[in-house]
């Protein structure tokens, strides 16, 4: 490989060293297999890297010199190599003939007579191996295909995993993709938590290659007085606090003046950061390594089938709130959560705060029934009273600075993820003072024990109702 490597212009940046460690050093580790959700399936030795970067940050013609690497590794061997696209039109003009034809030319390593049906389904032998580019929305066989290794190109734009599950569970050596993170939620976010799985983030400035008058079209868009702000955790800090509608960066003139600055895009295409949507209902948080020495207790937010179960450890000051997500998984009766909460190592003679609505899932199910069984089971957990509504409980947290606590796992990233989409409702662009109810069960969790610390708790009896 040293001497092919010297014999062409084969000058891939960070991103293609970083993902060749990844690979290698991981290929033959046997990783507890898990689904899109999480759940358990039979082990794997499949390595998944996911590249999420901003506009021109070459993750893609990085991957397309990871797979150059690796056929040059496996001479002859026939890989079945696929690169998708969503649709087999993008995945041909774009993928193959702008892309991949374009990394191989400035490789020297182009040949067109071992590509074929260019104007079709394209393909191209790379030293013994076939490199075949397809549009998942245009194939029939919900199964998928064998595969060795999977470039799923821009893979935000497919909107369900279902398109691509049968493609994903047969593919055996390596599953790359990569995307611009134009969302804050899209399913293959739920990949981040799974061992198997390598997450990168890119920019502009991670391409070496990047001609200056592309990179000044991108500095363009930026908004804020270059150097006035940091990048920590996947978002925009200003004097150690989030950037949020009210609280900004100094502006950048230049660009103001020339309007050409653009918030969304600079996260987005400039800064390889996940869109931040309007109307976040929690904008004064932080983020911590550790949960401070002080007094706590914990929130809970029911969920049974398809939403969590949100536990939350929470302490509270006059000016600050530490919360740190426990657990996020739905459990659809007492005993499982029972089990749950020891495994936690959750203490049974710390209060425990959760909803005080009395709707029931099915007869007999509801959060009624979870509290008093729980309570049976010897945990001090109570339901608080909602004499104001939401909104006043709303501003009250907002009054202080919240502590969002990483810890030592990667719960802290659905925090993150409703942080980011638990948003105000608009009516005819109008925003008004009502939450939607959707990304909001750590929310909700942790707005119980708030409530809690500062009213008293309704004491469960029997014959509640």
């Amino acid at each position: 490989m040293e001497e092919e490597v010297k014999k062409y212009n084969f000058d891939p940046n960070p991103l293609f060293h970083w993902m060749v460690n990844k690979y290698v050093n991981n290929k033959d580790k046997l990783f507890d297999g898990k689904d899109i959700h999480g759940n358990p399936t039979k082990q794997t030795k499949k390595v998944v890297i996911c590249n999420e970067g901003a506009s021109r940050s070459s993750k893609t013609y990085d991957t397309y010199h990871l797979l150059y690497y690796i056929c040059s590794k496996n001479i002859n061997r026939g890989l079945k190599i696929f690169v998708l696209r969503s649709t087999l039109k993008d995945c041909r003009d774009i993928a193959y003939k702008e892309d991949f034809v374009g990394c191989m030319k400035i490789i020297g390593a182009y040949n067109p007579k071992y590509e074929r049906n260019v104007n079709q389904t394209p393909e191209y032998n790379l030293f013994g191996n076939t490199i075949t580019f397809k549009g998942v929305a245009d194939e029939k066989n919900a199964e998928g295909y064998k595969s060795d290794i999977v470039f799923c190109n821009e893979m935000l734009d497919i909107p369900s995993f279902s398109y691509i599950s049968g493609i994903y569970m047969r593919c055996e050596k390596l599953f790359i993709s990569d995307w611009n993170p134009k969302y804050t939620q899209h399913w293959a976010f739920d990949l981040e938590s799974q061992e198997n799985v390598f997450f990168s983030r890119t920019n502009y400035l991670n391409n070496k290659h990047l001609s200056s008058n592309v990179k000044s079209g991108l500095e363009a868009l930026n908004p804020w007085e270059e150097g006035s702000y940091d990048i920590k955790d996947g978002d925009v800090y200003y004097k150690g606090k989030l950037v949020t509608k009210n609280h900004q960066p100094p502006p950048n003139i230049k660009n103001v003046r020339n309007k050409t600055a653009n918030e969304f895009r600079f996260r987005v295409y400039a800064l390889g950061l996940r869109g931040s949507i309007d109307g976040a209902i929690f904008e004064n948080v932080v983020y911590d390594d550790e949960f401070p020495e002080i007094g706590y207790s914990y929130g809970m937010d029911f969920g049974f089938t398809n939403d969590p179960t949100a536990i939350v450890k929470c302490a509270e000051t006059e000016t600050d709130i530490y919360l740190q997500l426990m657990f996020y998984t739905p459990v659809a009766d007492a005993d499982s959560l029972n089990d749950v909460m020891n495994s936690l190592g959750i203490e049974k003679d710390v209060p425990i705060t959760a909803d005080s609505s009395d709707r029931y899932v099915t007869e007999g199910r509801g959060t009624v029934n979870m509290v008093m069984d729980l309570r049976k089971k010897g945990w001090k957990i109570s339901k608080v009273s909602k004499t104001k509504g939401i909104v006043y409980w709303i501003n009250s947290m907002n009054r202080k600075t919240i502590h969002i606590i990483k810890g030592n796992d990667r719960l802290w990233e659905k925090a993150k993820l409703e942080r980011e989409n638990y948003i105000w409702k608009t009516i005819d662009g109008h925003k008004i003072h009502q939450p939607i109810d959707k990304f909001n069960h750590f929310w909700d969790a942790a707005r119980y024990r708030h409530m809690s610390y500062n009213k008293p708790v309704i004491n469960i009896q029997s014959n509640w109702k």
